[in-house]
């Protein structure tokens, strides 16, 4: 008896379950990691990251990030691989453009650099390199299935979003990341329902593993008045400006240790020390800063504004401390870290608002727990991911529903107006990809125009008169000439449906009185073969035309080739079946041998 086949997609359901699950396994081995590296470099160091306690000799605080950070340099000679950074965005990048190139190994030295860096100190956060670990995993298990193309991608979110579900115990916030941030706002119903698959899958196991729980316990939401939105709104603006300005220095530090004349073993290391003199300003400076909000989370009131000044000594030191860790060549990401911006803030103008309005104000602990979905939407411009992600994390109740929205609205409108692109995008943009944009101008922006034209063209003499245009059209498929002159360089152009106007006995009656030349548009929009099919497409749609001339930048009248629009769509099916054609400039190649000019 044979067995019932099950539907393809209830396969990829069961597949993205499966991936669900080995997500959180993933995500399990990772913390294992981290905590080994943690107790190599720090044994018996606890306060190194803990937010109260006594210091550490400051030896010890400089030098142990300083070897993590060599350490990672090390780890990136010996394998000849780039280990460092911010990870996340070059994932993106992979898996939007050319999938088939995640590879497991390239991930896992990531994630073994990124355990260095966080176990000895530096600060960064866990969800870039768990995000990229879960997808880089599934990418290998999609290619023993051979799959490829959107089912390979797909089942590389999928790894993503469930290892993030894992990480935070957040199954909603994880499948609203997949959507935001890793499928760049592609809301696709089916792509949507095998990630909610995967992410459920992985909180299941990962619960198994370590109880149901939330990662952070906090107090009761309340809100003291009807007047204290406000003050949620002011916390929210002070998120967007802050956020906006971690943004700029997370750049400006990448590009003072990219031009440092320092050998590149020496950077992180570096890099590393750097992050321990700051930490001598307090505890709290070094690692996730998860032990800073639970502190805060905590907390019941201000204690005074020397507390308050403290924090704010903390949210600096903090944000200078992240950027130079990733900056210099440490590994991790700024989830964690931007929500501990967010508590720090949050804790700061709560406290404020505590002693200046103590019967308008709740306590302190709930500014916190806003400020970190307002900092982390201002920071990576996801704000359903970050709305989620703090309910989930803190098992918060409806009534801070409000609250949170009017914070995380207004730190987005805040940090948009200051900084066009999030984190992850600016990265991206810095090397002409924009994920905003839709697919298809993502993935023809890897692809030249000269790759895709075609070589000839249909071109008629500027003299030609009008019984020999009507002779043309007769002859001719074309739905457009290049219009020449006796140097074969390009007057205008003469669509079909300007040569309507012409038919036998007009133009018998016209004769040589009118020529090519008096009835093409000489205004013509043209591309070159240097440019991208993505440009080339928006020049299209702008102009309103459906071919363009090819032109040559040292002689813009002398055509070269057409794009026509079909030219493009054939590129980008290419590119779905196989996105590594991008690195190739493949492209059809209509053509090819040129036609001739027909004067």
């Amino acid at each position: 008896m044979r067995r019932p086949r099950l539907e393809p997609e209830t396969q990829f359901l069961l597949l993205a379950a499966a991936i669900g699950a080995a997500g959180a396994l993933a995500n399990a081995a990772f913390r294992l990691l981290i905590g080994l590296s943690q107790r190599a470099f720090a044994s018996g160091a606890g306060s190194l990251f803990e937010p109260v306690g006594p210091s550490l000799w400051w030896i010890v605080v400089i030098a142990t990030p300083a070897l993590g950070g060599l350490a990672v340099a090390l780890l990136g000679r010996a394998t000849n691989s780039e280990v460092g950074g911010y990870a996340l965005p070059g994932f993106l990048e992979k898996l939007h453009l050319r999938a088939k190139d995640i590879d497991l190994r390239g991930t896992l030295l990531r994630t073994c650099a990124a355990a260095l860096t966080l176990g000895s100190g530096g600060s960064a956060g866990v969800e870039g390199p768990i995000a990229t670990l879960g997808g880089g995993m599934a990418a290998w298990i999609g290619r023993v299935r051979q799959l490829g193309g959107e089912r390979l991608r797909v089942m590389v979110a999928c790894g993503s979003s469930a290892a993030v579900a894992a990480a935070y115990g957040a199954p909603i916030a994880a499948v609203f990341f997949t959507q935001e941030i890793v499928l760049a706002g592609n809301y696709d119903l089916h792509n949507f329902v095998r990630v909610v698959v995967a992410a459920g899958s992985a909180t299941v196991v990962a619960r198994a593993m370590r109880g149901d729980a939330p990662m952070f316990e906090a107090p009761a939401f309340e809100l003291a008045s009807s007047s204290e939105v406000l003050h949620y709104l002011l916390l929210g603006l002070a998120c967007g400006l802050c956020g906006a300005w971690f943004s700029r220095l997370f750049f400006w530090t990448q590009k003072r240790f990219a031009a440092l004349r320092v050998p590149a073993l020496y950077k992180p290391a570096l890099g590393g020390a750097l992050v321990g003199l700051l930490a001598l300003s307090g505890v709290g400076v070094l690692g996730t800063g998860h032990e800073v909000i639970e502190t805060l989370l905590a907390s019941e009131g201000a204690s005074g504004w020397r507390l308050l000044a403290g924090l704010g000594v903390l949210l600096f030191a903090k944000m200078l401390a992240t950027s130079i860790t990733i900056g210099s060549g440490g590994a991790g990401g700024v989830f964690g870290p931007s929500l501990c911006f967010g508590a720090v803030l949050g804790g700061l103008i709560g406290g404020a608002a505590d002693l200046l309005r103590p019967e308008a104000s709740a306590s302190p602990a709930l500014y916190s727990l806003v400020g970190m979905g307002a900092f982390l939407a201002a920071t990576v411009r996801a704000p359903l991911t970050s709305i989620f992600l703090v309910f989930e994390m803190t098992g918060s109740s409806s009534t801070a529903v409000l609250p949170t929205l009017v914070a995380v609205a207004a730190a987005l409108f805040v940090s948009r107006r200051l900084e066009r692109y999030s984190i992850d995008e600016a990265t991206l943009a810095a090397r002409g990809i924009d994920l905003g944009q839709r697919r298809e101008q993502s993935a023809l922006g890897g692809v030249l125009v000269r790759s895709a034209m075609s070589r000839g063209f249909d071109g008629v003499a500027a003299s030609a008169t009008a019984p020999e245009l009507m002779a043309l059209i007769s002859e001719s498929s074309a739905n457009a000439f290049v219009v020449v002159d006796e140097r074969e360089e390009m007057v205008g152009i003469l669509a079909l449906q300007d040569l309507r106007v012409l038919d036998a006995k007009t133009a018998e009656a016209l004769g040589p009185l009118t020529i090519a030349a008096d009835l093409c548009e000489r205004n013509v929009v043209t591309v070159f073969g240097d440019e991208s099919l993505a440009a080339a497409l928006t020049k299209m749609d702008q102009a309103g035309y459906r071919q363009l001339p090819v032109v040559e930048r040292d002689a813009p009248r002398r055509v070269v080739g057409m794009l026509e629009r079909q030219h493009v769509l054939s590129a980008y099916r290419r590119l779905l079946a196989d996105p590594g054609a991008r690195a190739a400039g493949a492209g059809p190649r209509p053509n090819e041998s040129g036609d001739s000019l027909r004067l």
